[in-house]
């Protein structure tokens, strides 16, 4: 996966590549900037910190449908 900064250098290696390169330079700044900003507030996390979460919420889901099976067969015992 791409760090901030891999992704950054990508766009601005895009940009060069792009119309965009015939901005003026306070253009290609304010562009950057907005960029780095949006990149900033991004939740992106890694492949493997994503993996790690999938599983640990696929456990926690099984989980519940054990304890939801339980609890029914408590409340038809009850009954």
């Amino acid at each position: 996966m791409l760090n901030s900064d891999q992704i950054r250098t990508r766009i601005e290696q895009l940009l060069q590549q792009t119309p965009f390169s015939g901005l003026s330079q306070d253009l290609k700044l304010a562009l950057q900037g907005q960029l780095n900003s949006l990149l900033s507030s991004a939740d992106i996390v890694s492949r493997e910190e994503f993996e790690v979460q999938a599983e640990a919420l696929r456990r926690t889901q099984a989980r519940l449908l054990e304890l939801e099976d339980k609890v029914a067969q408590l409340e038809a015992q009850q009954s």
